[in-house]
């Protein structure tokens, strides 16, 4: 979910993934999986009240997707899709009221980002084209 502010900043969660293969520590977008009777919209509405406390009614049409693969600590790969939409909201101080327990260890940090700031950063974030795509977003142009 690429959740922007009326400042133009982008809310990212600085995440570690200790159940990877090759565990990770980034700033990602709020977001998760869909569940089996949910679409990727249903599941982005859903994902993004529960990490931040923000209850939307609707995310739109997905602005981006990627596919691929991760590798698991204990062996399992799993194949993932994901679908990015863009919300546009008032600026909130996120709350972790509804986080899954494993959140409580995973998610290390939560923070709007100016994309200026996160452009010069040499701290990690994914998807890695992030500033390039909350860019045209903001502006308008086609992402897919």
């Amino acid at each position: 979910m690429l959740l922007f502010d009326e400042h133009k900043r982008l809310l990212l969660m600085k995440t570690a993934s200790p159940s990877l293969a090759v565990p990770v520590i980034r700033w990602i977008t709020p977001g998760g999986g869909a569940d089996d009777h949910e679409s990727h919209s249903q599941g982005a509405i859903r994902e993004l009240f529960e990490e931040t406390g923000l209850l939307v009614t609707s995310v739109g049409e997905p602005v981006w997707a990627v596919s691929g693969e991760s590798r698991f600590a204990d062996g399992h790969v799993q194949t993932t899709h994901a679908e990015f939409f863009a919300v546009h909201t008032q600026s909130f101080e996120p709350v972790d009221d509804n986080w899954m327990p494993n959140e409580f260890s995973d998610i290390h940090d939560v923070r709007w980002w100016h994309l200026d700031d996160l452009g010069a950063t040499d701290e990690p974030f994914g998807p890695l084209n992030l500033v390039e795509l909350a860019r045209a977003v903001l502006v308008g142009r086609d992402t897919k």
